[in-house]
């Protein structure tokens, strides 16, 4: 009876064992279909790191075309490019082009998602609102300027641009101007004096409701969209027209 029960427990072992075995072997095995047509195009490149590449386009029997992006040592093997003795870059071989070449999808890079760095909400408020890079706010920002005069300079720089819209790279400017006293670098005044100080930059150069207030509130946008509002607002903004960027230190 025990060595009944134990050949029982023997046999049902292997029997799970064998099923286990049965699902492995019969798991699909990966896609090895190889990437075949007529070259058309050998280009050396870069991917999202600065890592030299290959990129490939060729044609396919059915006359489609298909673009593939391979690693230097790859394109090396399948005689696309060669290297230069001196400087290790990839030469291509111009040969090659209108032969039909055979790839292995297992050596083709892959397109990743470039992802973008998030921005502090207050840049991408700002962004919005006066139509420039919420990095460059951001940037600005980590340069220890606050918001509220980041939000004055882009103000002044959207009071004289001829779109409706902010300057980063003016605002950086007068930013600039503001910590190193130098006013009169972002704008030709004429004939009129120049400032020697921040508030008299900013009364020259804004009204009292350009602040960040006003934006964060919504208010800047209702007022955009009234035309007594946007009367008010002009005659502080006319002034400014005539106000030139000079060659001050503008930041990218």
């Amino acid at each position: 009876m025990y060595k009944t029960k134990l050949l029982a427990g023997i046999l049902l072992i292997a029997a799970i064992l064998f099923s286990q075995v049965g699902l492995v072997a019969a798991a699909p095995a990966q896609d090895s279909t190889s990437i075949t047509g007529t070259i058309q195009s050998v280009t050396p490149g870069t991917d999202a790191e600065g890592t030299p590449i290959v990129i490939v386009t060729l044609v396919n029997d059915q006359g489609a075309t298909q673009t593939v992006r391979l690693s230097v040592d790859t394109a090396v093997s399948l005689g696309l490019v060669t290297l230069d003795p001196t400087t290790g870059a990839p030469v291509v071989d111009e040969t090659k082009y209108g032969q039909d070449v055979e790839i292995d999808p297992n050596t083709v890079i892959t397109d990743e998602p470039v992802e973008e760095e998030p921005v502090h909400p207050i840049s991408a408020l700002l962004a919005s609102f006066f139509g420039v890079d919420g990095s460059v706010v951001d940037g600005y920002h980590e340069d220890g300027y606050g918001f509220g005069v980041i939000a004055q300079a882009l103000w002044m720089s959207k009071n004289i641009s001829e779109n409706g819209e902010g300057d980063a790279t003016l605002a950086g400017c007068i930013l600039d101007a503001k910590r190193n006293g130098t006013y009169g670098e972002c704008f030709d005044f004429g004939d009129d004096p120049v400032p020697t100080n921040w508030g008299q930059f900013k009364k020259a150069m804004s009204d009292k409701k350009n602040n960040l207030g006003v934006i964060v509130s919504g208010k800047a946008e209702k007022d955009a969209t009234d035309p007594a509002a946007q009367q008010e607002h002009g005659k502080g903004k006319d002034k400014n027209k005539d106000k030139g960027k000079g060659n001050g230190k503008n930041k990218p």
